[in-house]
């Protein structure tokens, strides 16, 4: 028998536990690698293979970068005023989704009656309702954040909704047995229960949420990060437009990131 054969594990691959680093590197290793190789292979081609007009070096987009974020006009009227709305459709899509994903499975009819727009939810154009929330809400923050929250909320509800159903009938007999109230048997139950399902709801809304902002803000807006963008793009301020772009990945990587740790921390399977 071979040296190969008697080292390998009869454990089967889906049983073991993920190897904690690959090549030596750590997954945070990798994930820090491959950012950097992007970057290096962007800085190449923007500084001998293509147009000034296309793309500028990393480097200019960082030191560019670095100037908005010290302009107090820029960090107010425009990050600032991007990230809250962010937080106001993430908080609302996530209490509303969780919300809705409850009476959903506490009233069976409601359930099967919803299920089919639920199925075909995101095949609407959600942005074409922007016209109606312009006529409702008016012009400014307003719309943007009901038509966010609006965006992210199919996608808690239908992760919570999961997360619920999953529950299993001897859990719900359990409850039973012990006289819970409806309260009682929400929190100490059927909430710990569908958690990791809602926590998996929560993240994605959260990405769905600063995409619609930021996607309504660069066609809609006249004021935000989107907005910056899209006006750095039509001057041809090609380095500003850029370090825009950076600062929404930076935005996007650092607030899904942290979310994600903190969700994570809730969720009994990865304790």
């Amino acid at each position: 028998m071979s040296e190969r054969t008697e080292n390998r594990s009869v454990v089967p691959s889906y049983v073991r536990p993920a190897p904690s680093s690959v090549a030596g590197l750590p997954h945070w290793g990798w994930t820090a690698a491959v950012l950097i190789t992007v970057l290096i292979v962007v800085d190449v081609i923007a500084r001998f293979f293509a147009s000034p007009l296309d793309i500028v070096p990393v480097s200019d987009m960082a030191f560019t970068a670095v100037d908005l974020l010290t302009d107090p006009d820029f960090l107010v009227g425009e990050l600032g005023r991007t990230l809250a709305i962010i937080a106001m459709a993430f908080v609302a899509s996530g209490v509303l989704g969780v919300a809705a994903a409850y009476v959903l499975w506490r009233f069976e009819l409601w359930d099967r009656a919803f299920e089919p727009y639920l199925n075909v939810y995101y095949a609407v154009p959600t942005f074409a309702l922007y016209p109606i929330m312009v006529v409702l809400f008016g012009a400014g923050v307003t719309p943007i954040g009901v038509l966010s929250t609006v965006f992210a909320f199919g996608v808690v509800t239908l992760n919570a909704r999961n997360g619920f159903a999953a529950v299993s009938p001897i859990v719900t007999k359990l409850g039973t047995t012990l006289m819970l109230t409806r309260w009682q048997f929400f929190r100490s139950i059927l909430l710990p229960y569908a958690l990791p399902n809602i926590v998996t709801g929560l993240k994605l809304g959260l990405s769905y949420a600063i995409i619609s902002v930021l996607a309504s803000e660069f066609i809609l807006s006249t004021q935000g990060l989107g907005h910056f963008i899209s006006i750095a793009y039509d001057s041809f301020d090609i380095a500003e437009m850029y370090a825009g772009i950076l600062v929404v990945a930076a935005v996007a990587l650092i607030s899904t990131f942290g979310i994600s740790a903190l969700l994570t921390r809730f969720d009994w399977r990865r304790r």
